[in-house]
């Protein structure tokens, strides 16, 4: 725990309003993991601080860091903000899901440089117009590795094959190919064109993103089958996911 300030590169990930002055903002720090932050007189319109502490705002910011409890915000310096996440309530909606996801994965731990840059990329890449649905399920498919739960995407968990028809098993896994289908009665049914989207997702760097076009129902038969796998092996999705879920039936 840290009495005195220090200084952290953070993306704000929620702000709400605490008592008549002040906000609790939550920080996705880079050296400590997420942190809720007392950040006073946010409500004056002479902060100097109220504006870098927007949701999806991020830069330098300097407070003293509790491990228990709240922290405390002092100064920030250098911020900049995903505009587009900030401004469409689908980008925000997605950018919230994922922030959830980590959370879940790495709770209150550091997250690691690896997985942070990973985020940090991701974001970039909805802000910039990349399609936020597979950008998210990319993520999803990676996270799975976090989560403890890395399925077996590259040959069947049974047998080996690397090639040939290919179903999903939470029981087994991973994959099992159409020799093997009998050792998992309960298997998802995963049509084949999705399983090589899923394989892709498992594989992909997101800086390859720009390359890939889905149809839209192929779009949606992909989410289907990366909910079926977390709840399969997670368990359990944070509440963000049912936000999403409407808004897709919104636009029918």
């Amino acid at each position: 725990m840290h009495q005195t300030a220090t200084n952290f590169f953070g993306i704000v990930v929620r702000r709400q309003r605490y008592k008549e002055r002040d906000a609790l903002v939550t920080i996705l720090t880079k050296e400590y993991g997420f942190r809720t932050f007392l950040v006073r007189s946010t409500q004056n319109s002479k902060s100097k601080i109220s504006g870098s502490v927007i949701t999806f705002s991020y830069g330098e910011y300097s407070g003293v860091v509790r491990d228990d409890g709240l922290s405390y915000l002092n100064s920030a310096s250098n911020i900049k903000q995903f505009d587009e996440i900030v401004q469409d309530i689908e980008l925000n909606a997605y950018a919230t899901f994922l922030f959830d996801l980590y959370h879940e994965a790495f709770i209150d731990d550091p997250v690691p440089d690896n997985w942070y840059r990973e985020l940090f990329k991701a974001l970039l890449y909805i802000d910039n117009g990349y399609d936020a649905q597979i950008i998210v399920n990319i993520m999803q498919m990676k996270l799975l590795d976090a989560f403890g739960v890395k399925p077996n995407m590259d040959a069947c968990v049974v047998g080996g094959e690397t090639e040939g028809v290919f179903d999903f098993s939470v029981l087994l896994g991973g994959l099992i190919c159409s020799n093997h289908f009998d050792n998992d009665i309960h298997r998802l049914h995963i049509p084949k064109r999705i399983i090589c989207f899923l394989r892709l997702f498992s594989k992909i760097n997101l800086d390859q993103v720009g390359k890939i076009e889905i149809k839209e129902n192929n779009k949606d038969l992909i989410q289907h089958a990366i909910d079926a796998i977390y709840l399969g092996t997670v368990g359990y999705y944070p509440k963000s996911k049912t936000f999403i879920d409407k808004m897709k039936r919104w636009r029918f």
